[in-house]
């Protein structure tokens, strides 16, 4: 399970470039912009899947794959936080029943 929380640590950290590298100033292929940020994300997203791979090796999908949900969660903070982007009280509650459900997959594996 530890590796799958470490998975999505990493996976924030991609949404957060991407977010990020798609407003910088970069080459563009088409309408994709790549920059440094934009590729820090693929990796990152390449880290996180490695990781997801090492983790299922030990363990259930059915339990790793709720707990990877926790993304949402960082995100969540990230944007709150790194990108002073609006957070309403649904967007709250949501989070929460993530946190709940995430919890009851954990406990039951325990």
């Amino acid at each position: 399970m530890l590796l799958v929380v470490i998975a999505t640590f990493f996976t924030t950290i991609a949404q957060l470039s991407f977010k990020l590298g798609s407003t910088s100033e970069g080459v563009y292929i088409g309408p994709i912009p790549l920059n440094i940020i934009i590729v820090v994300g693929f990796l990152a997203y390449g880290t996180a899947a490695i990781l997801f791979l090492y983790a299922l090796r030990g363990g259930e999908l059915s339990v790793l794959y709720p707990i990877w949900s926790l993304s949402f969660v960082w995100i969540f903070f990230v944007s709150s936080f790194i990108l002073k982007e609006s957070i309403n009280l649904l967007n709250w509650i949501g989070v929460l029943f993530i946190i709940i459900g995430v919890s009851l997959v954990g406990r039951s594996n325990a």
